[in-house]
């Protein structure tokens, strides 16, 4: 497992924060954004695991949802993605299922994800980065659905 700490910094996009999502009168959960932490895009297929705390508690699979190129995708998605490509400029939405969203202020945030470098496929042996981050992030004005 290689890590390169030089791109996990771009891991998680602190520009837009943390911002609840409401339908009406209920807060359906909060989304923030990331970003392909390497200097060449890769397709969805190749993330391995992507995994998110939010002030340290771990967020289930189920309750993510991964948001690229105008299609939402639940994390078990991914490995099936082979036709679906993250350009490394482009910020994918996590939107978490989470009834009540966010209290006002600073959250922790943290995303650790395994991806596979499919063009060092040699002998059947891919490379896989471990990248992962934990920065701070604010809630935002809500976001009508």
């Amino acid at each position: 497992m290689a890590a390169f700490e030089g791109f996990s910094k771009f891991l998680i996009s602190e520009q837009e924060g943390i911002r609840n999502i409401k339908a009406g009168d209920m807060i359906l959960g909060y989304e923030f954004y990331c970003q392909y932490p390497n200097y060449r895009g890769t397709f969805l297929s190749c993330i391995e695991s992507f995994e998110i705390s939010v002030d340290k508690e771990r967020i289930p699979d189920n309750s993510i949802y991964f948001c690229l190129n105008g299609k939402q995708f639940l994390l078990s998605q991914l490995k099936d993605l082979y036709m679906e490509y993250w350009f490394i400029l482009d910020k994918a939405k996590i939107f978490i299922l989470n009834e009540g969203g966010l209290l006002p202020g600073f959250h922790s945030v943290s995303i650790e994800m395994k991806h596979r470098i499919p063009y060092t496929g040699y002998f059947g042996q891919y490379m896989v980065i471990d990248s992962r981050l934990t920065k701070m992030l604010a809630v935002k004005e809500f976001i009508d659905e």
